[in-house]
């Protein structure tokens, strides 16, 4: 899902690919019932909104690099 949502990106000229946020909603903050990944950019344009709600802090949004580390270590997302 990280290389589609980069490549879409890509291929629509969006911004630097170093400077997107990928992620997913944590739950019981999704609002439909299927994973699907939030490709934000550029990522540094982000205004305080959506800092809140897609920024390093969350408690309602994960990176892609915090999921895959997670799953490495926990076996699993907390």
């Amino acid at each position: 899902m990280e290389q589609m949502g980069r490549s879409i990106l890509e291929k629509n000229k969006v911004c630097s690919l170093d400077d997107v946020r990928l992620g997913f909603h944590l739950p019981p903050f999704s609002s439909v019932p299927h994973l699907h990944l939030h490709a934000l950019a550029p990522a540094s344009k982000m205004n305080l909104k959506s800092q809140l709600r897609y920024g390093q802090q969350s408690y309602w949004f994960i990176t892609v690099d915090k999921v895959l580390s997670q799953l490495k270590t926990h076996g699993k997302v907390k």
